[in-house]
């Protein structure tokens, strides 16, 4: 079952998210925006942090939500790139998934699937937090003990972990 807007807003006052804004609440999901630091394979690393990044067609990169979440042990979340993105032809379709008790900045992985540059602004409402509740919670959470986790607590951009 989906979580509706009172379920977002009393999950967000309680320190679901940082910072909360209530008028990012939508009627099934919560609106994240994305930071000003980028990992892009084929750019320079000094010109990672900025509040602006032109994404060129065909080109990759790594971003991550400005918003600290920490997903409830008996809630999962599916993470959707707004719509409006997804008809300027950026992509987002690597990854998305939160496990129950997942804390931290989310990484996003952006593609520019479209004809032309892109520019990516730094607090842009970039996705969608979709709240499903478990049937139960699970034996081990996302971040405890034996549940293999590389990325709880993560902040900002994060590169792949083994």
């Amino acid at each position: 079952m989906i979580k509706p807007d009172h379920w977002i807003h009393e999950w967000g006052r309680n320190g679901g998210v940082e910072p909360f804004e209530p008028r990012q609440v939508n009627s099934a999901s919560y609106d994240l925006r994305v930071c000003d630091h980028w990992i892009c394979p084929t750019r320079d690393p000094e010109d990672s942090q900025a509040s602006e990044f032109k994404l060129f067609p065909g080109e990759v990169l790594l971003a991550s939500t400005l918003e600290y979440v920490r997903v409830p042990r008996n809630v999962a979340c599916d993470l959707k790139l707004k719509s409006t993105l997804g008809r300027l032809w950026i992509n987002h379709s690597l990854a998305g998934w939160c496990d129950p008790g997942f804390e931290g900045t989310i990484t996003l992985e952006l593609q520019n699937l479209g004809p032309e540059p892109f520019v990516l602004q730094a607090g842009r409402r970039i996705a969608q937090l979709i709240f499903m509740a478990m049937e139960s919670e699970p034996e081990v959470a996302y971040g405890e003990p034996g549940s293999g986790s590389h990325y709880q607590g993560q902040t900002g951009t994060t590169r792949a972990r083994n």
